[in-house]
């Protein structure tokens, strides 16, 4: 079993790596519609050969399911295409409601204080993190028609990624007296 620590200072740290890689790997892709040549040396050998969506593919979609359980474990769900409060969490789920400071256990982020802490509007924002969840379940975690709340921008994806961090160091690491620390090289046993 997981320690309180071990999720605080390796788990949300590397999910939160995979994000930034998402993001790495958006930006890469969108640069030109060209395909383009990638070899993947390790010790200056050849390692792997494709394109650039060899990497960047997996890259995105593993990105857009850590944003998810990131935002799963501070208690968000989307419902109907809009933000909502996880109504009851599935035996074995590790939480924010698992930690606690000297009043008690942290409570699961409501979705208006989601919205609130960003400094534009509560729509935009709403739709930015409604988005990840969309695109990881009905791209991702299952095969679906694609069909979505509405169309979904770059600018959706941008605010999301950008806002997950915050969420979590206002709602868990500042509330336990942490900063979030970079992601370790390795995850323990090796992962």
């Amino acid at each position: 079993m997981m320690t309180h620590d071990e999720i605080l200072e390796h788990w949300i740290p590397y999910r939160l790596q995979a994000i930034e890689t998402l993001q790495f790997a958006w930006a890469l892709v969108n640069e030109t519609s060209d395909v383009r040549d990638l070899k993947v040396l390790i010790n200056g050998k050849p390692r792997l050969r494709g394109n650039v969506a060899t990497i960047a593919n997996p890259m995105i979609e593993v990105g857009f399911i850590h944003a998810r359980a990131l935002l799963e474990f501070l208690g968000l769900c989307a419902i109907k295409g809009q933000l909502a409060q996880i109504k009851r969490r599935v035996s074995g789920d590790i939480a924010i409601e698992n930690f606690s400071t000297s009043r008690g256990p942290l409570p699961m982020v409501h979705p208006d204080h989601a919205l609130a802490a960003y400094p534009g509007s509560k729509a935009e924002a709403e739709a930015a993190l409604v988005s990840i969840f969309e695109l990881a379940n009905k791209v991702l975690a299952h095969i679906t028609d694609s069909s979505f709340s509405q169309p979904w921008t770059d600018q959706h994806l941008d605010i999301a990624c950008r806002g997950i961090p915050v969420l979590l160091h206002n709602h868990l690491y500042s509330k336990l007296g942490r900063n979030i620390p970079k992601a370790p090289e390795a995850l323990p046993n090796g992962r």
